[in-house]
């Protein structure tokens, strides 16, 4: 019997692996089922190609296993990037010469026939507004007063609630595209009435009629207020002919040293750079007063101060979405327009400069044969001359939001990250509801209210919350971007560690970006976006509540706490 168990035993042990190769066995499953690495040297089976590859790929995940571990350190590297080329944006070694793209347009290549007897027209009109000015006229008399001296002009006219308006037909027009001249009755900052630029456009109705070369109709538009009356006309037109281009009269004194160019439209929306360009060129050369941009400084320095001037007043308007002049309100209309501002000064120009320049911008409008196109729709203006193009400034704002978007790769637990998310989507809601961000902003200040997550749901959520505003800051950048690089610092500031500040009392560290949220949610020009939004659809009102207020309510609720 026990013969028998020995000859059977010697074969067993020679079908059987050996112990060695039993572990290699074991390593091989573990390594396919996810558990264990195996290295390349410990199956002698692979070839040398196998192993080259093998090592290759141990060497590719040791270097991600290295990048994921320093991830905090990318992200800084890429936050401090996109904070210098910002920074850069202003240096003249970035900027281009501006130059016309449409040939057709030809600025300043036209004999002009604006004189002085038309200047002696506009201030006999000058002469009656300023009566009305003074008696405190309402504004059904001011528009009964303007519509009469359109139609004596000789052209039609009519009015709508709040603009009376003029409709100029030349007999080479075949009515289907049409320029627009607008003064409203109020200048930029309602506290002086546009008495001047109201009477400027009377005149030129009188100087149109006379005109035989004009191509286009040419509309004539006097609104109330600042903003709402020229809404209004583009609300009730019947769109009998294309609007193309359009300038907007804004002259408040009796005379001004140089013209100011204001090109911002609602929402960020920016006309074809070569109507500014146009106008620019005609005002020095035609006119011959100087451009500027908004009502900084004629003739200013190539320098980073110049730069850092004009690009922080576009700012303070883009980033809201607000439109700069009234001119801004055609942009959703798809009308390139700008505002010509006369500055306030004791001279040396008043009527007459102002009135060749108009007649020799309309006219280089007068030569297209289609909308402007060949320019472009995406720039920064750091000077009168020169230009950022799109190339020059766009990467900030990627970088930017790269640098966000890796802080979200971190997510262990989705589905917790979103349900946590609910809470922040509902204060934003309950603020559009009541149209008051200050109430989810006192909701969610109060810590008894608002949840906080803990432990992996804190990190999902803020992963998620990185994921979102990191691919929205870019996005957002392609439109207007100011608003994406204000988007930025705020998102930086509410939700990265770095930029905190400790309470030892509560072992918590609070975001300082929480607190700037809240300055701003609480800014009342941020609540003046209300009207905007019901007048001409800016749409940083309904931004503030989807956007600012989901972020303000996680950056409360989630508080980095001390170990």
């Amino acid at each position: 019997m026990s013969d028998k168990s020995a000859a059977v035993t010697p074969a067993a042990t020679a079908d059987s692996p050996k112990p060695a190769q039993r572990v290699r066995l074991v390593d091989k499953l573990l390594a396919k089922l996810g558990l264990r690495d195996l290295s390349p040297n410990d199956d002698r089976s692979l070839t040398p190609e196998q192993r080259a590859l093998g090592k290759k790929l141990a060497r590719n995940k040791r270097v991600v296993s290295k990048i994921w571990e320093k991830l905090w350190l990318l992200r800084t590297i890429l936050t401090v990037i996109g904070v210098v080329w910002i920074l850069l944006l202003p240096h003249p070694f970035l900027w281009k010469g501006v130059f016309h793209d449409e040939h057709a347009l030809q600025p300043a290549q036209v004999s002009m026939y604006f004189n002085w007897d038309n200047v002696q027209k506009a201030d006999t009109y000058l002469a009656d507004l300023e009566r009305l000015r003074d008696d405190n006229a309402d504004w059904e008399t001011i528009k009964t007063h303007l519509v009469s001296e359109f139609s004596l002009a000789g052209h039609e006219s009519g009015n709508t609630t709040s603009a009376a308006f003029a409709r100029v037909a030349p007999p080479r027009s075949e009515g289907t595209e049409a320029i627009l001249i607008s003064a409203n009755w109020l200048s930029r900052d309602a506290s002086a009435v546009n008495v001047r630029g109201v009477a400027m456009l009377l005149s030129l109705a009188e100087f149109f009629r006379r005109q035989t070369h004009w191509a286009f109709d040419i509309f004539l538009v006097v609104g109330d207020d600042y903003l709402a009356g020229l809404e209004d006309f583009m609300t009730s037109y019947n769109p009998r002919a294309n609007i193309w281009t359009a300038l907007n009269l804004d002259y408040p004194y009796h005379s001004f040293s140089h013209l100011g160019i204001y090109y911002e439209g609602v929402n960020g929306r920016l006309p074809n750079q070569d109507v500014i360009n146009t106008a620019a060129h005609v005002a020095r050369w035609s006119g011959g007063a100087d451009p500027a941009l908004h009502s900084l400084p004629a003739r200013p320095y190539v320098n980073y101060l110049t730069g850092l001037k004009h690009l922080v007043a576009h700012v303070k308007f883009a980033a809201l979405g607000r439109p700069s002049a009234a001119h801004g309100v055609l942009a959703k209309h798809r009308i390139d327009a700008i505002t010509l501002y006369g500055v306030p000064a004791e001279g040396p120009h008043g009527f007459y400069t102002l009135g060749r320049t108009i007649e020799s911008t309309l006219r280089s409008f007068n030569n297209l044969l289609e909308r402007l196109h060949a320019s472009f729709f995406f720039y920064l203006l750091p000077h009168p001359d020169y230009f950022l193009p799109v190339g020059h400034y766009l990467p900030a704002a990627v970088i930017l939001g790269a640098s966000v978007t890796i802080a979200g790769f971190d997510c262990p637990d989705p589905l917790a990250g979103v349900l946590w998310a609910i809470p922040a989507v509902l204060a934003g809601l309950v603020g559009w509801a009541i149209q008051n961000p200050a109430i989810p902003v006192a909701l969610v200040g109060g810590s008894f209210v608002m949840p906080k997550p803990k432990g992996t749901a804190r990190q999902s959520l803020l992963a998620l919350a990185h994921l979102f505003y990191g691919a929205l800051i870019p996005t957002l950048a392609m439109v207007n971007f100011p608003q994406a690089i204000l988007l930025a610092c705020l998102v930086i500031l509410a939700l990265s560690p770095i930029f905190s500040i400790p309470i030892p009392d509560q072992k918590t560290e609070v975001p300082l970006g929480k607190f700037a949220l809240a300055a701003l949610l609480l800014w009342p020009a941020v609540r003046e976006l209300k009207l905007e939004w019901e007048m001409f659809g800016n749409l940083a009102w309904p931004a503030v509540f989807a956007v600012l207020v989901p972020l303000f309510t996680v950056s409360w609720m989630t508080p980095r706490e001390w170990e």
